[in-house]
């Protein structure tokens, strides 16, 4: 007996030291956690859209977000926005399905005890215009407008319209006075942003003009590259300066009200310092700066400016002065109009076939514009040939200022025959100071000029200083032998420039 009463005695010291070693092996600062039971009382709204914010209201939800998760039926949302010990605002995920929410904080979870039901999200296909004027009526076509008027607005920039019928798939609406942007429609709790709106004006285009090659020679990174309408291709010039824009043509002019740019991606910096440019000039040294660009743009998206210059110009061009003129995209709004001459500057262009500028050859030649070129074909059977070339004046065409300071340079660029006379014949007095001989320094690119600086009018000089022709207005071109072979000439353009340097830079482009 007093054996037996040994060995339980070692049996229950042996359990109890057992014990207090497994004890002391968890160590003095050891605890176990055990949280509360999230509880739900209830959520708001009860239906709404993928991407809107739900509140879901109780208690114990404790305040970390990491801990917890929010299903919407099946599909976990992938944004909590707030956790408070009594409130969670999480996002109803794209994808989400319609049913009861599951809330997760750590490993327990409460669920609501109504269900959560998704509504279809209202979607822009498409506007019945890209472009209108104030009171215009437009139409929006779509999916899941709903039919109550009172919970649908269209707004322009910034400015609401009229909204005058409501269907489920087309909205009617009348556009108010407001600037061009994006059409944003409200359709009850949702904001759907649409295409962009041209207001009282159009997207500009025309030939595309700009510096030449690319660095590397890549084909990827030329001009064409800022008006292909990726926001992911970029110009990326040969040099530090480039441009890039568009010529309007001959008889067409654009009154710019606003320009959308996006710079390269990665060199965003580099388009501070940019100019968005007009000119009439072919060379482009009459430029005016419309718009200087100041601050680094932001990237993948498009900056829009408002310009306030009313003149029109037949250029328009966004200018670099270094950075290689890395952009990705330029747009230009505004209004095409019929292009106003300059005065003292004058600019003729035969590109329009059977359009000869008011550009008449005389003494019975026939001609006809073809190939980019006003042809002219002399018609005397015998002696010298001859056909001068005269403007139209007068009841055929309007009169013609010259200018002997700002625009002196008068050139013709045209294959005159070998042994060819070009004088002026303007019955308004001598030109003075050998005035009819034109300088031929040009002539191996069939450029001739002649300097007005040096103009006189009956031994008078008249420097800096407009001249209006309202009669005759001609050039001589004659003396070309019987014997020549050539039996006409061609004329490519007429015009003025402010320099020699000017006219030699349009040359060499």
């Amino acid at each position: 007996m007093k054996r037996k009463t040994i060995n339980r005695l070692f049996i229950v010291g042996a359990m109890v030291m057992t014990a207090a070693f497994f004890s002391c092996e968890e160590g003095p600062d050891f605890r176990v956690f055990d949280y509360p039971s999230p509880i739900v009382d209830d959520f708001s709204p009860k239906e709404g859209y993928a991407g809107e914010d739900i509140v879901i209201t109780g208690s114990d939800f404790g305040t970390a977000v990491g801990a917890v998760k929010v299903y919407f039926g099946a599909v976990l949302a992938d944004t909590v926005r707030v956790v408070e010990d009594n409130r969670i605002v999480v996002r109803a995920p794209d994808n989400g399905t319609s049913g009861i929410l599951t809330i997760h904080v750590f490993d327990k979870q409460d669920t609501t005890t109504s269900r959560f039901t998704f509504l279809p999200k209202a979607t822009i296909i498409g506007v019945s215009s890209d472009k209108a004027e104030e009171g215009d009526e437009l139409t929006i076509t779509g999916e899941n407008f709903g039919t109550d008027i009172d919970a649908v607005e269209v707004f322009i920039g910034g400015v609401k319209g009229t909204v005058i019928a409501v269907e489920t798939n087309e909205i009617k609406f009348m556009l108010p006075d407001a600037p061009s942007g994006n059409i944003v429609l409200h359709v009850g709790r949702q904001q759907v942003v649409g295409p962009y709106l041209l207001v009282g004006m159009e997207k500009l285009s025309g030939t595309l003009i700009g510096h030449s090659g690319s660095w590397g020679n890549d084909p990827n990174t030329t001009i064409a590259a800022a008006v292909d309408g990726d926001l992911a291709t970029f110009i990326d010039g040969p040099s530090a300066t480039g441009y890039v824009g568009y010529d309007l043509g001959d008889s067409r002019a654009a009154i710019l009200k606003s320009v959308r740019y996006a710079p390269r991606a990665s060199h965003p910096a580099r388009m501070v310092g940019g100019e968005i440019r007009g000119a009439n000039d072919p060379a482009l040294t009459d430029y005016v700066v419309l718009h200087s660009i100041t601050e680094e743009p932001p990237t993948n998206t498009y900056t829009e400016v408002a310009i306030t210059d009313e003149q029109s110009y037949r250029y328009i061009y966004y200018y670099s002065p270094s950075g290689n003129c890395n952009i990705a995209e330029i747009e230009f709004y505004g209004n095409v109009v019929e292009r106003q001459q300059v005065p003292g500057q004058m600019v003729f262009e035969f590109n329009t076939d059977g359009d000869n500028e008011g550009w008449k050859p005389q003494q019975g030649a026939e001609w006809n514009v073809a190939d980019g070129a006003l042809n002219v074909t002399f018609t005397q059977l015998s002696g010298n040939k001859r056909s001068d070339l005269a403007l139209l004046i007068g009841g055929d065409g309007d009169p013609v200022t010259i200018h002997t300071g700002n625009y002196p340079i008068f050139a013709i660029k045209m294959n005159k025959p070998e042994g060819a006379r070009i004088t002026f014949d303007t019955n308004m007095g001598s030109f003075g100071n050998g005035f009819n001989k034109y300088e031929t320094e040009f002539a191996t690119q069939d450029v001739y000029y002649w300097n007005l600086a040096t103009l006189t009018l009956g031994g008078t000089a008249h420097p800096n200083e407009e001249i209006t022709f309202t009669s005759t207005f001609q050039l001589k071109i004659a003396d070309i032998p019987e014997d020549d072979p050539a039996t006409g000439y061609s004329v490519q353009w007429i015009r003025t420039f402010e320099s020699k340097e000017a006219l030699a830079a349009f040359i060499s482009n």
